[in-house]
Parts: structure tokens; sequence; C-alpha cells
């Protein structure tokens, strides 16, 4: 296959995604270099990357990488972006790792959408962190061809996206990045600032940036959750008031959590959050009556006038 192929049927909706995510989630601009072949014996890992293992009709790795200084500006731009301060660290922290996880789970969600609209047939694991050198050699397994594309940011350094292709058998197909429009609230009676809301979130960042929206609300009563059947279990032990549950997470997807909360006879307004634009997915919760469906990026800019939209419950 040759890297043009590669490059437009599967890396372009990544590169597209990384570009726009980027200018969403921390204001800087990037562009995207000509995509080329590496050598596979001289592919090494330059610093910290996000990775998504790639099945169906692809079989290989998805690998968005950074020098260690890009990682941290990076990091650093989308703290700042989500948390409306400064951040300034010079070496890679918890925070940053969890910023730049978050970073990849958009656009591991929004590019594999795209992918699934367009019967591609290929599966994506969730974007997992790596910054261990030694590691290299197992992404290398039975690669057989590397595609690198360098991405450029103004004023602060490059990144790489690389494909690590097994095998592959494609289709071709257009693919554009497509903006989604998060489903309204149709309801009118503001929730009572004393209410108890729960957050369900495996990202322990998005639980904080929420968390800060909620009190800037004047709403303090906040529990946590980081994973689906968390969640459940505090709706059959103390009911909370309202629900912001993300729908990708480990151990129980938030969807499946939405079905089993219905199904204990609990009307409690869920608003779901999540990078996956999928309109079946969307369709599927809408039925199981959730109050609305908020797709990320969501950040200090917007992020306290989206909540309180969908702070309300029925009469």
């Amino acid at each position: 296959m040759s890297v043009e192929t590669i490059y437009k049927v599967i890396l372009y909706p990544f590169i597209n995604e990384s570009l726009a995510s980027l200018k969403a989630m921390t204001n800087l601009t990037g562009s995207a270099g000509e995509a080329f072949m590496d050598n596979v014996q001289d592919f090494r890992f330059k610093g910290y990357a996000v990775c998504s293992e790639v099945t169906g009709n692809l079989d290989g790795v998805i690998m968005m990488h950074h020098y260690p200084e890009t990682a941290v500006s990076i990091g650093n731009s989308v703290c700042q972006s989500m948390f409306g301060e400064a951040y300034e660290h010079t070496e890679m922290t918890d925070d940053l790792r969890n910023a730049l996880a978050e970073w990849g789970n958009t656009i591991v969600g929004r590019s594999t959408d795209l992918h699934r609209r367009y019967s591609l047939d290929y599966g994506f694991s969730s974007p997992y962190f790596v910054e261990d050198l030694s590691q290299m050699d197992q992404y290398l397994d039975g690669v057989q061809e590397v595609v690198t594309v360098p991405i450029t940011i103004d004023g602060v350094g490059r990144y790489y996206f690389n494909l690590l292709v097994r095998s592959v058998d494609y289709q071709e197909g257009g693919i554009k990045r497509e903006e989604s429009v998060a489903i309204e609230n149709s309801h009118t009676k503001v929730l009572a600032k004393d209410s108890r809301i729960l957050l369900v979130d495996d990202s322990a960042m998005i639980r904080k940036a929420l968390t800060r929206f909620l009190h800037s609300l004047g709403y303090s009563n906040i529990e946590e959750a980081d994973d689906g059947s968390g969640a459940v279990e505090l709706v059959k032990s103390n009911p909370p008031d309202f629900i912001f549950m993300d729908v990708v997470m480990d151990k129980l997807n938030g969807d499946k959590a939405l079905a089993q909360i219905r199904g204990l006879g609990s009307n409690v307004p869920i608003v779901m959050l999540s990078s996956v634009t999928d309109q079946l997915l969307v369709n599927s919760c809408k039925a199981q009556g959730i109050s609305g469906f908020i797709f990320k990026p969501i950040q200090a800019s917007n992020g306290t006038e989206i909540i309180e939209r969908y702070l309300k419950v029925a009469d």
C-alpha cells in the first residue's frame, strides 16, 4: 500500500482531528508535514506517546508521540485552557500526563467515530500513555511498515504521528471532520443549589474541571465516581439529584451504566459526556431518557456556560 493511501484512508482523520483539537483545547496552531515511510529497523521512540491499538482490517498501532519538551508544553497548554490558570511545569507531572491522555482520548474518540461512519471496519483501543523508552521494541514486533507524519506547532516545537502497520486491508472512502452539536436540554426548572450532583468519569482531570465549573455556579454538594459501576452503586445506595457521566470508561461504559440505572427504575437526570460522536450511541442514550449529551472538549472558556445549560430538571 502506498504512503499516500495509508495517510489519506487511515491516518488523515487522526491528523486532522489532532490539529482541530490542538486549537480547541490549547489555542495553539499547527500544521502537518508530508507523510513518509520510516525505516522499521531504525525507528525509535523519541519521548512521550499516546497510543491506540488497532485491530480488524488494520492490525497495528496508532502512535502520537512527542519530544519531552513538546509534551510538557502541550500538557501545560491543555491544563491552562481547561482550568483557566497558568501552568508552567518544566518536567512531566501527573497533571500533564492526564492532560495528554485527555487530548489523546478526544482525538482517538472523534477519529475512530469517523472511521466507523465510513465502514472502514477497524477497532481502536482506549488511548494509553507511554513514557518508558525500553517499551519501544514491543510495538515494533511484527511491524512491516511505519508511516510518519510530522506536526509542527507554531512557537512550541514538533510532534509526530506514526502508524505502525503489521497488516492492513483498506477500503477507499472520503473522510472529513464534522462538527458536533450537543443535544439541547428542553427542561425548564433550574436545579437547586443544594442538590447532590454525581460526576462519573475515569479521568481525574475531567472530574476536577467539572467540579470547578460547578463551584463557580454555586454547587458544592458534589460526589465522584471513576467508573460506571460506581455510579450504579451510588444510585442504589444514595441516589443523587443529577449525574454527569462519561461514555467510554475502563470497567463499565457510561451507556451501559445508564441502562442499568434506568433498569433500577431511577429517573435521575443524566447528561452524557464523550468525545465519540457516533449517532447510534447518541440515539441509544436518548432512547433511555437522558437530559443532554455534551461532546468534548470542554474547557475554561465555555465549560461553565455549557454546564449551566444542563443543570435543569423536569417539573
